[in-house]
Protein backbone atom coordinates (compact mmCIF):
# COMPACT_ATOMS: atom_id res chain seq x y z
CA UNK A 1 0.00 0.00 0.00
CA UNK A 2 1.43 3.46 -1.12
CA UNK A 3 1.08 6.07 1.89
CA UNK A 4 0.63 10.00 0.38
CA UNK A 5 0.84 12.77 2.46
CA UNK A 6 -1.78 14.99 2.79
CA UNK A 7 -0.20 18.61 1.13
CA UNK A 8 0.18 21.51 3.70
CA UNK A 9 -1.90 24.48 2.63
CA UNK A 10 -0.61 27.50 2.08
CA UNK A 11 -2.18 30.48 3.96
CA UNK A 12 -4.26 32.72 1.69
CA UNK A 13 -1.84 35.93 0.38
CA UNK A 14 1.29 34.32 2.12
CA UNK A 15 4.59 35.66 0.51
CA UNK A 16 7.48 33.23 -1.21
CA UNK A 17 10.05 33.50 1.48
CA UNK A 18 6.83 32.98 3.71
CA UNK A 19 5.56 29.86 1.73
CA UNK A 20 9.29 28.34 1.85
CA UNK A 21 9.17 29.20 5.74
CA UNK A 22 5.73 27.11 6.22
CA UNK A 23 7.24 24.25 4.23
CA UNK A 24 10.29 24.00 6.68
CA UNK A 25 8.46 24.88 9.97
CA UNK A 26 4.38 24.27 8.70
CA UNK A 27 2.57 27.04 11.68
CA UNK A 28 -0.47 25.54 13.36
CA UNK A 29 -3.99 26.44 14.15
CA UNK A 30 -3.72 29.17 17.07
CA UNK A 31 -7.46 27.61 18.47
CA UNK A 32 -6.95 23.96 17.97
CA UNK A 33 -3.50 23.28 16.91
CA UNK A 34 -3.88 21.55 13.49
CA UNK A 35 -1.34 21.59 11.54
CA UNK A 36 -1.43 23.51 8.47
CA UNK A 37 -2.51 27.57 8.97
CA UNK A 38 -2.79 29.86 12.23
CA UNK A 39 -6.48 29.79 11.88
CA UNK A 40 -7.97 26.20 9.84
CA UNK A 41 -10.92 26.54 7.94
CA UNK A 42 -12.47 24.55 10.58
CA UNK A 43 -12.03 27.13 13.25
CA UNK A 44 -12.93 29.55 10.51
CA UNK A 45 -15.85 28.11 9.70
CA UNK A 46 -17.10 28.21 13.98
CA UNK A 47 -16.60 31.88 14.08
CA UNK A 48 -20.04 33.59 13.06
CA UNK A 49 -21.82 37.11 13.14
CA UNK A 50 -23.17 37.98 16.38
CA UNK A 51 -26.79 36.91 16.83
CA UNK A 52 -29.85 39.66 17.13
CA UNK A 53 -31.35 41.27 17.59
CA UNK A 54 -28.63 44.36 17.86
CA UNK A 55 -28.68 48.09 18.63
CA UNK A 56 -28.43 49.65 15.08
CA UNK A 57 -25.80 52.02 16.29
CA UNK A 58 -23.09 50.26 18.13
CA UNK A 59 -24.23 46.80 17.25
CA UNK A 60 -24.58 45.57 20.92
CA UNK A 61 -26.91 42.42 21.84
CA UNK A 62 -30.40 44.08 22.49
CA UNK A 63 -31.22 40.82 24.57
CA UNK A 64 -34.74 41.17 25.83
CA UNK A 65 -35.02 44.96 25.70
CA UNK A 66 -37.02 46.69 23.48
CA UNK A 67 -35.11 48.31 20.10
CA UNK A 68 -34.15 50.20 18.37
CA UNK A 69 -31.08 51.19 20.18
CA UNK A 70 -29.93 49.73 23.41
CA UNK A 71 -29.75 51.43 26.63
CA UNK A 72 -26.34 52.70 26.61
CA UNK A 73 -26.60 54.41 23.30
CA UNK A 74 -29.93 56.05 24.26
CA UNK A 75 -27.78 57.20 27.96
CA UNK A 76 -25.12 58.82 26.01
CA UNK A 77 -27.28 60.55 23.42
CA UNK A 78 -29.25 62.18 26.01
CA UNK A 79 -26.07 62.65 28.74
CA UNK A 80 -24.40 64.72 25.71
CA UNK A 81 -26.94 65.48 23.01
CA UNK A 82 -24.99 63.65 20.33
CA UNK A 83 -22.54 60.90 19.51
CA UNK A 84 -19.58 61.31 17.06
CA UNK A 85 -20.03 57.80 16.29
CA UNK A 86 -22.98 57.49 14.16
CA UNK A 87 -22.26 53.45 14.07
CA UNK A 88 -20.16 50.73 15.36
CA UNK A 89 -19.83 47.23 13.68
CA UNK A 90 -18.82 44.14 15.29
CA UNK A 91 -17.81 41.07 12.65
CA UNK A 92 -18.64 38.46 15.72
CA UNK A 93 -17.96 37.77 19.18
CA UNK A 94 -15.08 37.76 21.63
CA UNK A 95 -15.28 33.86 21.75
CA UNK A 96 -13.76 30.71 20.72
CA UNK A 97 -11.73 30.81 17.93
CA UNK A 98 -12.08 34.53 17.32
CA UNK A 99 -10.52 35.31 20.93
CA UNK A 100 -7.99 32.86 20.42
CA UNK A 101 -6.60 34.30 16.59
CA UNK A 102 -6.92 38.14 18.37
CA UNK A 103 -4.85 37.53 20.91
CA UNK A 104 -2.27 35.50 19.09
CA UNK A 105 -2.21 38.66 16.35
CA UNK A 106 -2.19 40.93 19.69
CA UNK A 107 -0.03 39.25 22.23
CA UNK A 108 2.19 36.62 20.38
CA UNK A 109 3.32 38.90 17.08
CA UNK A 110 1.00 36.06 14.96
CA UNK A 111 0.63 39.30 12.57
CA UNK A 112 -0.53 36.73 9.67
CA UNK A 113 -3.50 36.28 10.82
CA UNK A 114 -4.15 40.00 10.10
CA UNK A 115 -5.73 38.74 6.98
CA UNK A 116 -8.55 35.82 8.08
CA UNK A 117 -9.20 38.50 10.59
CA UNK A 118 -9.36 41.47 7.96
CA UNK A 119 -11.52 39.10 5.90
CA UNK A 120 -14.45 38.66 8.65
CA UNK A 121 -14.27 42.73 8.85
CA UNK A 122 -14.86 43.12 5.24
CA UNK A 123 -17.60 40.72 5.52
CA UNK A 124 -19.19 42.63 8.17
CA UNK A 125 -19.13 46.12 6.45
CA UNK A 126 -20.66 44.46 3.40
CA UNK A 127 -23.02 43.09 5.35
CA UNK A 128 -23.71 46.40 7.37
CA UNK A 129 -24.09 48.34 3.92
CA UNK A 130 -21.94 50.92 5.16
CA UNK A 131 -19.69 52.68 2.47
CA UNK A 132 -17.04 54.47 3.69
CA UNK A 133 -14.48 57.03 1.70
CA UNK A 134 -11.63 56.50 3.53
CA UNK A 135 -10.15 53.87 6.14
CA UNK A 136 -8.00 54.54 9.13
CA UNK A 137 -6.59 52.37 12.13
CA UNK A 138 -6.90 52.78 15.68
CA UNK A 139 -3.36 54.29 16.64
CA UNK A 140 -1.35 52.94 19.19
CA UNK A 141 0.52 55.12 21.54
CA UNK A 142 4.30 55.57 21.15
CA UNK A 143 5.37 54.04 23.94
CA UNK A 144 2.89 50.48 23.23
CA UNK A 145 3.98 50.83 20.20
CA UNK A 146 7.47 50.53 20.70
CA UNK A 147 6.66 47.76 23.04
CA UNK A 148 4.44 45.51 20.75
CA UNK A 149 6.39 46.84 17.45
CA UNK A 150 3.38 46.93 15.58
CA UNK A 151 -0.08 48.17 15.58
CA UNK A 152 -2.23 45.34 15.40
CA UNK A 153 -5.35 47.96 14.00
CA UNK A 154 -3.25 49.11 11.24
CA UNK A 155 -2.34 45.41 10.59
CA UNK A 156 -6.77 44.80 9.89
CA UNK A 157 -7.11 47.85 8.29
CA UNK A 158 -4.62 47.37 5.56
CA UNK A 159 -6.40 44.12 3.94
CA UNK A 160 -9.99 45.59 4.99
CA UNK A 161 -8.53 48.91 2.71
CA UNK A 162 -7.25 46.40 0.05
CA UNK A 163 -10.52 44.94 -0.79
CA UNK A 164 -13.22 47.59 -0.93
CA UNK A 165 -10.65 49.80 -2.77
CA UNK A 166 -10.38 52.70 -0.44
CA UNK A 167 -7.75 54.99 1.03
CA UNK A 168 -5.79 53.56 4.15
CA UNK A 169 -4.60 56.96 5.92
CA UNK A 170 -2.57 56.00 8.95
CA UNK A 171 -1.16 59.31 9.94
CA UNK A 172 -4.16 61.46 10.36
CA UNK A 173 -4.60 60.31 13.89
CA UNK A 174 -2.31 59.77 16.95
CA UNK A 175 -2.94 58.99 20.31
CA UNK A 176 -1.46 61.40 22.40
CA UNK A 177 -1.78 60.00 25.88
CA UNK A 178 -1.04 56.90 27.32
CA UNK A 179 -4.16 55.83 29.70
CA UNK A 180 -4.82 52.90 32.01
CA UNK A 181 -6.31 49.64 30.55
CA UNK A 182 -9.81 49.82 29.41
CA UNK A 183 -10.32 46.47 31.50
CA UNK A 184 -9.37 47.85 34.43
CA UNK A 185 -11.79 50.31 35.17
CA UNK A 186 -15.32 50.31 35.58
CA UNK A 187 -17.80 50.85 32.80
CA UNK A 188 -18.54 54.39 34.47
CA UNK A 189 -14.83 55.05 34.25
CA UNK A 190 -13.97 54.25 30.99
CA UNK A 191 -15.07 56.99 29.27
CA UNK A 192 -12.84 59.50 31.10
CA UNK A 193 -9.56 57.53 31.23
CA UNK A 194 -9.86 57.74 27.04
CA UNK A 195 -11.08 61.70 27.08
CA UNK A 196 -8.63 63.87 25.29
CA UNK A 197 -6.36 60.59 24.55
CA UNK A 198 -6.56 61.34 20.78
CA UNK A 199 -5.68 64.31 18.61
CA UNK A 200 -5.52 65.14 14.72
CA UNK A 201 -1.90 64.95 13.48
CA UNK A 202 -0.78 67.94 11.84
CA UNK A 203 -0.43 65.98 8.18
CA UNK A 204 -1.82 66.66 5.27
CA UNK A 205 -3.63 63.41 5.35
CA UNK A 206 -5.57 64.93 8.37
CA UNK A 207 -6.58 67.97 6.51
CA UNK A 208 -7.99 65.87 3.72
CA UNK A 209 -10.49 64.60 6.10
CA UNK A 210 -13.37 67.41 5.46
CA UNK A 211 -16.56 66.14 3.89
CA UNK A 212 -15.20 61.74 4.09
CA UNK A 213 -17.19 59.21 5.27
CA UNK A 214 -14.47 58.18 8.00
CA UNK A 215 -14.33 53.92 8.95
CA UNK A 216 -12.01 53.51 12.26
CA UNK A 217 -11.16 49.87 12.52
CA UNK A 218 -10.15 47.84 15.61
CA UNK A 219 -9.63 44.60 16.64
CA UNK A 220 -11.79 44.67 20.04
CA UNK A 221 -14.76 47.03 21.37
CA UNK A 222 -16.27 46.48 24.76
CA UNK A 223 -18.29 49.41 25.77
CA UNK A 224 -16.86 52.12 22.80
CA UNK A 225 -15.54 54.37 25.07
CA UNK A 226 -12.48 54.13 23.15
CA UNK A 227 -13.55 54.23 19.59
CA UNK A 228 -15.81 57.24 20.70
CA UNK A 229 -13.02 59.46 22.13
CA UNK A 230 -11.18 59.06 18.49
CA UNK A 231 -13.82 59.68 16.69
CA UNK A 232 -14.43 63.01 19.08
CA UNK A 233 -10.93 64.05 17.65
CA UNK A 234 -11.74 63.20 13.77
CA UNK A 235 -14.93 65.72 14.75
CA UNK A 236 -12.06 68.33 14.30
CA UNK A 237 -11.63 67.69 10.71
CA UNK A 238 -15.32 67.90 9.85
CA UNK A 239 -16.36 64.86 8.10
CA UNK A 240 -19.40 63.49 6.56
CA UNK A 241 -19.47 60.46 8.84
CA UNK A 242 -17.32 58.35 11.28
CA UNK A 243 -18.04 54.48 11.56
CA UNK A 244 -15.95 51.99 13.63
CA UNK A 245 -15.61 48.56 12.90
CA UNK A 246 -14.10 45.91 15.32
CA UNK A 247 -13.32 42.34 15.00
CA UNK A 248 -15.04 41.37 18.13
CA UNK A 249 -17.13 42.37 21.20
CA UNK A 250 -17.31 40.37 24.75
CA UNK A 251 -20.85 39.40 25.04
CA UNK A 252 -23.25 40.92 27.71
CA UNK A 253 -22.80 38.00 30.06
CA UNK A 254 -18.79 38.21 29.52
CA UNK A 255 -18.47 41.86 30.81
CA UNK A 256 -17.30 41.75 34.40
CA UNK A 257 -15.33 44.61 34.92
CA UNK A 258 -12.12 43.93 35.39
CA UNK A 259 -12.08 40.55 32.42
CA UNK A 260 -10.99 40.31 29.18
CA UNK A 261 -9.75 41.43 26.56
CA UNK A 262 -6.87 43.43 27.52
CA UNK A 263 -7.12 47.21 25.70
CA UNK A 264 -4.82 49.63 24.90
Amino acid sequence: MVRTRTPIPFESGASLPQRLLDLLFPPRCVHCGRMGESLCAVCRATIQPPRGPRCERCDRSLGAAPGPRCGLCLARASATGQVALARIIVATDYAGAARSAIRALKFRRQRRLAQPLGRLLTEALRRAEAPPDLVIPMPLHATRRRERGYNQAALLARPVARALGLPLVEDALARVRATLPQTQLHRADRRANVAGAFALTESVAARALAGKRILLVDDVTTTGATLEAAAEALLAARPAAIYALAVARPSLDAWPDSAEPPDR
